[in-house]
């Protein structure tokens, strides 16, 4: 494990209403920290703001309590920061070599050093070998944090997860464990959110391919198994004791919905709500829909309307459980994420509201592939098209929403231009016009895929929800690119399914 290099002082100062203050050596990192993001819409947030300047002023020590944002002049640090950028800007082409070159030969020479370790008497792969470096907390969403500073980890924060008999490596640790049956090599408490922190295993290692495998397996069970779940829960709706009943309904919710189960965060998101912290105020019960609206995972809306159908049992619960009660009241009082993985594995052994939503991302992918298999005539652009929209399709199920880019309306105008001036090129030969209607039919694509997922990111359907086989079976079916629809990283995480050969047309009937 490494630690990011001490912070080195420029000689930056700040004016607090008017009066210059020399700074200390942390409180100067905090405001260089500042100035680099002062073109971000980070520093425009009220609480960012104000969050950041509680702890600025709190390092400045006493009678800077109580001052504001509009209290402090950060122009020095900005000069520094934009003097700094515009050297980088004026970089020769050989200079930005080379300072490429030294960076890549430092990455390798660490991780040579520390990205290494022994699994089962072999050497094997860390991933992120880096302890996270100070700085300003963003968070995601409207994170209650957001703004404040997270102080630098130390040798002392650290516990160690090492072998039996390991050589204890130089450094004042917190204490030096042996859990064999963990997959972390070094853990800390985050000093801002309380939170455990680890560093892992690379996902190459067989250790993580083999739990990821089975991930996706349980997910299969549950999808062979789906009707006998269902059943369950639908009479278990039924049910006059209080709490089965209770239970059975929001593991139902969870079914009908992909939401999430609600307790469960990770250590950078807000407190937001999933289908058991619900409240009386995100529910709307009439006789033929129920509306959901609320802010979920990362402070992003979840907005949804439910057609009731035939699903009268489940309405009834979810009006009784709301009727009565103040807009701030849960509605699914002492049902916790443990109380509904209970409940579900014990339908199907192992099966968990995470695996729900595993299964739910991947059945709606495999029944969007399932739909587009004629596409095997079709051309490269096409075919990944078609993958992308798939994964799509998982992204707005799960709710994996996201801010659209600042940057979003010149990015779409550049494609646009290009696509136009790719229509209006003109062609003297039949392989010239071959080659414009192939390039105008991919922008055209582009174009249209960066429009539909301009608010939603792909990437974590992709990584966490979505079984790889359904694409794979899909791609090896249609003559796609494996390589065009998983990044070179996803490539690696899922090693364990590039050797499968398990025909599309048995892999689709898994979901």
């Amino acid at each position: 494990m490494i630690f990011p290099p001490a912070y080195e002082s420029r000689g930056i100062t700040v004016k607090v209403r008017g009066k210059r203050v020399k700074l200390g050596l942390l409180a100067e990192e905090m405001a260089y920290q500042w100035a680099k993001k002062k073109d971000t819409p980070y520093v425009q947030d009220a609480v960012f703001q104000k969050n950041f300047v509680a702890d600025f002023a709190r390092e400045l020590g006493a009678g800077y309590e109580g001052i504001a944002y509009s209290d402090i002049d950060f122009g020095a640090a900005y000069r520094i920061v934009d003097a700094e950028r515009e050297a980088r800007e004026r970089m020769t082409k050989e200079e930005r070599k080379d300072l490429a070159r030294r960076r890549k030969e430092m990455r390798e020479s660490l991780k040579a050093k520390y990205g290494k370790a022994v699994l089962d008497g072999k050497e094997v792969d860390v991933g992120n070998y880096m302890a996270e470096p100070p700085g300003i907390f963003i968070g995601r969403g409207a994170h209650p944090f957001r703004g404040k500073w997270k102080s630098a980890i130390r040798h002392s924060d650290v516990t160690l997860n090492l072998g039996k008999g390991a050589r204890r490596p130089p450094g004042d640790w917190k204490e030096v464990v042996c859990k064999p049956d963990a997959i972390w090599l070094a853990c800390w408490t985050d000093g801002l959110t309380k939170k455990a922190k680890y560093i892992w295993f690379a996902d190459t290692v067989s250790l993580k391919q083999d739990r990821d495998r089975a991930k996706y397996d349980k997910a299969v069970t549950l999808s062979g198994k789906i009707g006998t779940v269902r059943k369950r829960m639908v009479a278990d709706m039924a049910s006059r004791d209080d709490r089965r009943r209770n239970v059975a309904t929001v593991c139902y919710l969870i079914y009908r919905t992909a939401m999430r189960v609600g307790d469960e965060k990770d250590s950078d998101e807000a407190d937001t709500v999933g289908a058991t912290t619900l409240r009386s105020e995100h529910v709307k019960v009439t006789q033929s829909t129920i509306e959901f609206d609320f802010l979920g995972k990362d402070s992003v809306r979840w907005t949804e309307t439910l057609e009731v159908g035939e699903d009268t049992q489940f309405r009834d619960n979810l009006r009784a459980l709301t009727e009565g009660k103040a807009d701030d009241e849960e509605i699914f009082e002492g049902i916790t994420s443990r109380t509904v993985n209970a409940y579900l594995s014990g339908i199907v052994k192992g099966v968990s509201a995470k695996v729900f939503r595993t299964y739910l991302g991947s059945n709606i992918v495999n029944a969007y592939l399932s739909a587009h298999s004629n596409v095997r005539t079709k051309s490269a652009n096409a075919k990944i098209y078609h993958a992308k929209l798939a994964n799509l399709e998982a992204a707005k199920m799960l709710n994996h929403k996201r801010t659209i880019p600042k940057t979003f309306e010149r990015s779409l105008e550049k494609k646009r231009e290009a696509l136009k001036k790719a229509r209006a090129r003109p062609t003297k030969t039949p392989k010239q016009a071959e080659r414009k209607a192939e390039r105008v039919e991919r922008l055209k694509m582009q174009l249209d895929l960066a429009q539909r997922t301009s608010d939603y990111n792909l990437g974590t359907s992709l990584r966490n929800y979505v079984d790889p086989r359904v694409f794979k079976a899909w791609i090896d079916e249609v003559g796609a690119s494996w390589e065009k629809v998983y990044t070179a990283a996803l490539q690696r995480k899922f090693l364990w399914v590039q050797e499968e050969r398990t025909p599309w047309k048995k892999v689709r009937t898994m979901y």
